[in-house]
């Protein structure tokens, strides 16, 4: 038990759950004294100094503070435990032409209350943990798919070859075969529009197979281009790993353009890690954007 020397005026005290539960006014003999600005009907309150299960900075007790509370409803009506009496006496009313006195009536009420009160907080944390847990959830599965894209409308090009291809106006397939058409000069850089990777993984997704299969048949048309593919990859992991990845990422579209029929020799291959990235890594989104590859021609 705590020494009545240790306890200091105006120390608070603290409830065994760390809520604040009063005020020391002074130590009365085996008693501690509560200041009256703590209390709710403008009275002292005692808590029994046994009751003390440490001080430091703060007087700690071993009862919570709902219980505390109900000590105070207690010492209001002239109850302290140190007093050795029972812990709710009945209220006595003063007996008007014989009638008897009443009992505890209100104390299954305040029971009843508290219980609402501890069923109330739960049901409020089960809901919090179900609700940070589905948003987990949602941010992980989000972060290996693809941001919803509309359809872009498809044009018919002629090739140089004979052949045609169905491509999208403003995607890198389109602007790297009017370039390819073009006089302008080497090099130049293209960015895949719908050619990026799931976390840690190298392989070409299906859904981005037919960007792949349009650019071979490109590349076929203009035998004497000569391109470099570059892999990226988000901010996550270690700059060596991430290095290591976006050269297999690199390798995996030319190994694919290599399967259509391009000769290899056409085709150089260089990582950039997570250098230059080219949207926020603290977002799913943005992340599924770093892990992107990219086409540069280096001779036409």
């Amino acid at each position: 038990m705590a020494q009545a020397s240790d306890i200091r005026p105006h120390m608070e005290v603290l409830g065994s759950d760390g809520i604040h539960v009063g005020t020391i006014d002074h130590v009365d003999g085996d008693r501690i004294k509560l200041t009256r600005k703590d209390s709710n009907d403008g009275e002292h309150h005692y808590l029994p100094l046994s009751d003390v299960v440490r001080v430091d900075e703060h007087v700690h007790v071993g009862t919570t503070a709902a219980a505390m509370g109900l000590l105070a409803v207690a010492g209001a009506t002239g109850f302290t435990a140190d007093h050795g009496a029972a812990p709710f006496p009945p209220v006595k009313n003063r007996q008007v032409e014989g009638a008897r006195p009443r009992g505890n009536y209100y104390l299954p009420w305040i029971v009843a209350l508290i219980g609402l009160l501890l069923l109330f907080l739960l049901f409020r944390s089960c809901a919090s943990h179900e609700q940070a847990t589905t948003t987990t959830t949602t941010t992980a599965a989000t972060d290996t798919a693809a941001p919803a894209v509309a359809p872009l409308p498809v044009e018919a090009v002629k090739l140089p070859n004979g052949r045609s291809v169905d491509l999208a106006p403003n995607t890198l397939n389109y602007e790297l075969q009017r370039y390819l058409a073009s006089n302008q000069p080497t090099p130049r850089t293209f960015t895949f529009d719908k050619l990026n990777f799931d976390t840690g993984s190298a392989a070409i997704r299906a859904e981005d197979a037919g960007n792949v299969d349009a650019l071979a048949l490109i590349l076929a048309a203009y035998p004497k281009a000569r391109v470099t593919v570059t892999g990226y990859t988000d901010a996550r992991g270690s700059q060596p790993l991430n290095a290591q990845l976006g050269a297999q990422r690199a390798q995996a579209v030319a190994t694919a353009l290599t399967g259509k029929g391009i000769d290899k020799g056409r085709i150089a291959t260089a990582t950039g890690g997570e250098s230059d990235p080219t949207d926020t890594n603290a977002t799913a989104g943005g992340r599924f954007e770093n892990r992107r590859s990219e086409l540069t021609v280096t001779a036409k």
